[in-house]
């Protein structure tokens, strides 16, 4: 299955899951993330949609965890750029009508100094393949994230999936939060 196949696949799976259990699921994957996150941790999150796992409660789990939140700003192209959540009535719709805060965004570097980022995913495999939206922001944005920082990705459990068609360019992630917890792939594959 190619990445268009396979994206088309996958959202639709999340779209036929009732809205109840959807917020259940959102639920539990933010309770896992709120288990990794601590005060004074800085994290590159994003502003989920309603067919992202995570959820509306995503940002303010985080920053009821004490975390200084820093969101993406897409330029025309190029990689993103970073800027702090300062609360909901802060953001305003940027490029394709995604929501950012006001203050001016850092650079594609900003992101180094991230303890945990937070990639948006349509399906994760097991060797932490991600497949995004297809802009391919994020990829041409996480070659800047510290050695560090963690990236991880959050999704509904049926959305990790056996095989994610890779490019040269994809970059992959250490791990998932879904609503059965955390699949961390270093651990994962430490024990095969």
């Amino acid at each position: 299955m190619d990445k268009s196949d396979l994206r088309r696949v996958v959202r639709a799976r999340r779209a036929a899951v009732p809205p109840s259990v959807r917020a259940e699921r959102d639920g539990a994957i933010l309770v896992g993330l709120g288990e990794l996150v601590s005060a004074g941790m800085v994290v590159c999150a994003y502003v989920p949609d309603d067919d992202e796992a995570g959820g509306s409660g995503l940002l303010s789990r985080l920053v009821d965890s004490g975390a200084r939140v820093l969101l993406p700003v897409s330029p025309e192209v190029g990689p993103l750029g970073w800027a702090e959540y300062a609360g909901p009535a802060d953001l305003a719709p940027g490029r394709f009508g995604i929501p950012v805060p006001s203050a001016p965004p850092g650079g594609p570097e900003t992101i180094a100094v991230a303890d945990l980022v937070l990639v948006p995913a349509v399906a994760v495999d097991h060797r932490g393949n991600r497949l995004g939206r297809g802009g391919g922001y994020y990829d041409r944005s996480l070659q800047f994230a510290g050695p560090r920082s963690r990236l991880l990705a959050l999704l509904d459990s049926e959305n990790v999936v056996e095989r994610v068609p890779v490019e040269a360019h994809d970059r992959r992630v250490d791990g998932v939060i879904t609503e059965k917890g955390l699949l961390d792939f270093e651990t994962w594959h430490s024990a095969e």
